[in-house]
C-alpha cells in the first residue's frame, strides 16, 4: 500500500467556503498521548494528526489570516504547552491558505542556493522529488524494536537478512508510505562507526516505489563531520556533464526517535540505469550487462587487469555482475573480461586512441569522472582503490561507460599522502603496485598521448570554471547555514550503545573542517579546493 497526500489540495477545498489557512508541521511529542499545536495572536490551536500522515500534524484555522505571524508548540498530555519555538514565522506568499509541511525548531524550510556554472551540458536525469535538495525532507521508520536493535548492535553481519519497517517520506508537500519495505545496514567501512547506513528496497512487484526509483541508501557520512563533501562532488560531477547520482539531505527517525541526519541516495540498479543512462525511455527493452568492482577483499582491487575470459577467473566480491545484459548466467562476466582482454591488449603508443576507445568506451564519461577523482582526492575511488565505480555496457551506443559512486572519502578525507601528489605522478604510481595496475588509467591516461590530452583540457577547464573557491566557496557557505542545525542535531544523538568508532564530532568540528584541519582529515574542505586549484596549472604549464 502507498499513499501520495499533497496537503494543499485539502487547504483549497477548505478554503472554498471561509477564509482559513491550514497549518502543518513536522514533529515528534514526548510522550505517547502529547501533540502539537500552533499559537497565532497569543491563541492556541490544537493540531492533530492520523496514522495515514504522523510525524505530521495539521489543522484548519478558521477565521485564520495569512499575514498574522505563527509559531509552533509542543504539548503535554494534557494539552499543555511544554515548549515553544523561538521564533515568529510568517507565510510568505499573501493569498496562501496553507503553510509547508514545516519542522518543529527548524525556522527555515527551504533554502536557495548559488549556482554553479554547467561547463559541459548536463546529463542528469530529470528533477524529483525524491532528490530535492533546497529541502530537507523527515525520513520515518516504523520496525520491531527488537529485531531493529539486534541489527544496530550487529552491524558488522553482512549476511543479515533484511528486516521489515514502514516507510513514510515527508517533505514540505508532499507525504509518501509505504506500509512494507525491506531494511538493513548498508556500506561497508560505514558499519564500523557508531553511526550506520541503511539501504531500504521497496516492494515494486506491488507497485511500490520511491518516486520510481525500487532501492534508496541512506548514508551516514559517519566519519565526514562538514556532511557536505559527497554533496559538493556530486554537484560538480553535474557541473561538468558526468552522469551519477543524484543526493538529497533528509532527518532519519526510526520507531519516534532519532536515528540522524543523512545524505538520502539512489542505489545503482535497473531503474537508475534507465533514468540516467537512457533518459527513461521504454527502449532498448533489455538493459546491458553491469558490473560493480569493489575493494573489500584484502589485497584485491577491481584493477581490471586481464585474468581470461571464465568468470570463475574474477572473485565476484570484487567484479560482481549486477544484470546479466548480453551474457549468461553460467558466465555472467563473459562480456566484460572481454573489454579487459581489449584492454590488456592494447599499445598505448599507437596513434587514433581516441578514436579507438571511443568505439569502445564513452571515454569523455570516464574521463570527467577521473578528473573528479582527481581534484578532490578520491582516495577510495576508482583510480586509486579500484574500488566504488560501476560499468555499464550501453546496447543502445555499443559501449562502455563508467560510473562513479560512493564520494564519501573526497576533498582532503582519506589518504593525502597518495592522492596529494601531481596527476601524472599519481597515474604512474599505479603501475609501482606490484599486481595492482589500473590499465584503464594508466594506459589511457598515463600513456596515450592523444587521450592524456583530453584528460588534461578537462582537468584544466574544471579548475578554471568549477573546481575553484571563487565558485565553490558561495555555496559551501550557504550549504553551510543550511545544515548547521541539522549537524548540531545529530551530534547530539545519543548513540553510546552502538558499537563501532565515534569520532566525537562537535558542530565546531562542522564548522572547522570546512576551513582547516581536525583530527583525522589534515585539510580543510576550502584550502584542499585551493590546493588543487593553485597546483593544477602548475603541472599542466
Amino acid at each position: 500500500m502507498r499513499s501520495l497526500i499533497i496537503p494543499g489540495l485539502l487547504a483549497l477545498v477548505a478554503s472554498s467556503a471561509l477564509a482559513d489557512v491550514v497549518y502543518n508541521v513536522i514533529g515528534y511529542p514526548d510522550t505517547d498521548k502529547g501533540a502539537f499545536g500552533v499559537v497565532i495572536n497569543n491563541k492556541l490551536t490544537p493540531l492533530t494528526t492520523t496514522e495515514a500522515t504522523f510525524p505530521l500534524w495539521s489543522a484548519n484555522v478558521v477565521g485564520a489570516n495569512p499575514s498574522s505571524g505563527y509559531r509552533y508548540v509542543k504539548l503535554n498530555d494534557q494539552g499543555a504547552i511544554v515548549d515553544k519555538e523561538k521564533f515568529l514565522r510568517r507565510i510568505t506568499t499573501v493569498k496562501a491558505r496553507n503553510t509547508p509541511n514545516e519542522f518543529y525548531q527548524r525556522q527555515n524550510t527551504f533554502a536557495t542556493f548559488p549556482s554553479l556554472p554547467q561547463v559541459y551540458p548536463s546529463v542528469r536525469p530529470k528533477s524529483s522529488k525524491a532528490f530535492d535538495d533546497t529541502q530537507i525532507a523527515t525520513i520515518h521508520l516504523t520496525a520491531d524494536p527488537a529485531i531493529f536493535a539486534d541489527m544496530v548492535a550487529n552491524p558488522l553481519d553482512e549476511e543479515r537478512k533484511a528486516i521489515k519497517a514502514g516507510f513514510r517520506f515527508i517533505n514540505a508537500d508532499t507525504v509518501y508510505s509505504a506500509a512494507e519495505v525491506k531494511l538493513k545496514v548498508s556500506g561497508h567501512g560505514s558499519r564500523k562507526f557508531k553511526k550506520l547506513s541503511l539501504r531500504i528496497k521497496f516492494n515494486d512487484d506491488k507497485g511500490d516505489t520511491f518516486f520510481d526509483r525500487p532501492i534508496i541508501k541512506l548514508r551516514s557520512q559517519s566519519s565526514e563531520p562538514t556532511f557536505m563533501r559527497e554533496k559538493l562532488y556530486i554537484d560538480s560531477l553535474n557541473a561538468i556533464g558526468a552522469r551519477t547520482t543524484q543526493a538529497a539531505w533528509v532527518r532519519v527517525y526510526v520507531n519516534n526517535k532519532p536515528f540522524g541526519f543523512h545524505l538520502l541516495v539512489e542505489d545503482i540498479e535497473t531503474p537508475f540505469i534507465r533514468t540516467t543512462f537512457h533518459d527513461g525511455s521504454a527502449e532498448p527493452k533489455e538493459l546491458g550487462s553491469l558490473y560493480q568492482m569493489g575493494s573489500h577483499v584484502i589485497g584485491e582491487e577491481g584493477t581490471m587487469i586481464y585474468n581470461g575470459s571464465l568468470t570463475a577467473n574474477y572473485n565476484p566480491e570484487v567484479y560482481s555482475n549486477k544484470n546479466l545484459g548480453a551474457n549468461t548466467k553460467d558466465e555472467p562476466i563473459a562480456q566484460f573480461a572481454a573489454f579487459m582482454k581489449d584492454l590488456a591488449e592494447y599499445d598505448p603508443t599507437l596513434a587514433g586512441g581516441m578514436k579507438f576507445w571511443n568505439t569502445r568506451l564513452d571515454v569523455d564519461q570516464f574521463l570527467k569522472s577521473m578528473v573528479l577523482e582527481y581534484l578532490a582526492g578520491a582516495w577510495d575511488g576508482s583510480w586509486w582503490k579500484g574500488n566504488n565505480y560501476f560499468m555499464y555496457f550501453n546496447p543502445t551506443q555499443a559501449r562502455w561507460q563508467f560510473i562513479p559512486t560512493d564520494f564519501d572519502s573526497t576533498f582532503s578525507d582519506g589518504n593525502l599522502a597518495d592522492v596529494a601528489v601531481p596527476y601524472k605522478q599519481f597515474a604512474a604510481s599505479r603501475l609501482r603496485r606490484k599486481g595492482k595496475d589500473h590499465p584503464l588509467v594508466t594506459k589511457l591516461i598515463y600513456k596515450n598521448k592523444e587521450i592524456s590530452k583530453e584528460f588534461e583540457k578537462f582537468l584544466k577547464t574544471t579548475v578554471e570554471k568549477v573546481f575553484n573557491n571563487a565558485v565553490l566557496d558561495p555555496r559551501i557557505a550557504a550549504y553551510e547555514k543550511f545544515i548547521e542545525a541539522e549537524a548540531a542535531w545529530d551530534f547530539s544523538l545519543d548513540r553510546s550503545k552502538n558499537p563501532g568508532k565515534d569520532p566525537k564530532y562537535t558542530i565546531a568540528t562542522f564548522h572547522n573542517s570546512l576551513t582547516g584541519p581536525v583530527t583525522g582529515i589534515t585539510y580543510g574542505v576550502k584550502p584542499w579546493i585551493n590546493y588543487r586549484a593553485t597546483d593544477v596549472p602548475k603541472q599542466l604549464k
